[in-house]
């Protein structure tokens, strides 16, 4: 890891002229829509945070559950009063839960919780020294969510989401500390720059935090990540679960850039561009000889690069523990099983590859076909 010196050079410099720390009201925002395997270990983490309980409020805004999730919040919040759930069984999309919430609240900072996930105890504590260390125009902070998968397959979910080839230039796939970045995901914001810009847009059912962060940089504000902000995230534990999570994105894709054309970066377009080239080769090779060639190499190409980026994948998770699926027998790693478990864990992540990719090709294509919305 390294720091970013630019960074961390202004941040140092504002920091010494910064008035007297004192500490900030937060209101934690959290979104939920079916949660009910993740919100409780949620909610016992905010509540739990080591930053002053006095300071802190914690909104719950159910998206019209069917399971039990408002039950699960329901009974925190009878013995917590920072904790209130707004639960009417009607259907609503993040960002239209978290508006609800934030404008119900009015606390200094707003923090943005993702109930598919929990934050480290210090989560609010570490975001608030980073704000107060912060040049003034910085709005929001944060970290790099640190994947886990509650599946073996989850697992391998969890280091291609982390790998360049997977998520291409994606903050997930970043290894810098400290820096000043596009966006982050489950921000602390500074609520007088988030209702400057109009809060998240409830138009972007999907790429809610991208899309608020690129219009607070717009109005000349700026995003610092800063990985000394921890919080887990869970990953989708089946192929077909993360081929419909990253379809969703993709689409949403195409509808957050026809609101910001100058968002549009090569890797969103790589996917849906190596579809249509791998389909197109697909139709000529039925009467171009040539054609079914170069569909052989460019699907040989891509089979490559998965499993080289796999095997370097697995690598990095050496770095901070077992990898995925390593067997580990009387305490230290049988040769054969460690090896063969490898081999499994990264035939896994190639496979995750190919949802993550054609499930936001397929969603950036479908994206293009749908009728354009009145950006709010």
């Amino acid at each position: 890891m390294r720091r970013t010196d630019t960074a961390a050079e202004d941040t140092g410099k504002i920091s010494a002229t910064t008035s007297a720390d004192h500490r900030k009201t937060i209101d934690v925002v959290i979104s939920t829509y079916d949660e009910e395997r993740y919100v409780g270990r949620c909610l016992d983490e905010v509540l739990a945070q080591d930053y002053p309980a006095e300071l802190v409020r914690v909104w719950l805004v159910d998206g019209g559950s069917q399971d039990r999730t408002v039950a699960i919040a329901s009974e925190r919040a009878a013995t917590d009063g920072r904790l209130t759930v707004i639960a009417d069984g009607r259907r609503r999309n993040l960002p239209e839960a978290l508006n609800l919430g934030t404008r119900g609240s009015s606390n200094e900072l707003v923090a943005k919780v993702d109930a598919h996930g929990y934050p480290e105890r210090d989560f609010l504590s570490r975001a608030v020294d980073v704000l107060r260390r912060s040049p003034s125009d910085v709005a929001c902070v944060g970290g790099r969510p640190e994947q886990h998968g509650d599946t073996r397959f989850g697992e391998a979910v969890a280091l291609a989401r982390t790998s360049h080839f997977g998520v291409g230039g994606s903050v997930y796939s970043g290894r810098t500390e400290h820096e000043f970045v596009d966006t982050v995901q489950c921000g602390v914001y500074r609520r007088a720059a988030l209702e400057h810009v109009g809060l998240f847009d409830p138009a972007m059912a999907y790429g809610e935090d991208e899309e608020l962060n690129w219009r607070l940089r717009q109005a000349g504000r700026r995003i610092l990540l800063d990985t000394s902000i921890r919080f887990h995230y869970i990953t989708r534990p089946s192929w077909r679960a993360v081929f419909r999570q990253y379809y969703r994105y993709g689409r949403a894709r195409v509808r957050v850039c026809r609101a910001h054309h100058t968002m549009v970066r090569p890797r969103h377009l790589a996917p849906a561009s190596f579809l249509l080239t791998f389909v197109g080769l697909a139709g000529a090779s039925v009467f171009v000889p040539r054609a079914r060639l170069a569909l052989a190499v460019g699907a040989l190409a891509y089979t490559v690069a998965a499993l080289t980026s796999a095997v370097a994948a697995v690598g990095r998770a050496h770095g901070d523990g077992p990898a995925p699926d390593v067997v580990v027998a009387g305490g230290r790693p049988d040769e054969w099983s460690a090896m063969t478990a490898e081999v499994a864990a990264c035939s896994k992540i190639a496979v995750c590859f190919g949802a993550l990719h054609t499930g936001y090709g397929l969603g950036t294509l479908r994206g293009l076909l749908d009728r354009p919305r009145q950006h709010a």
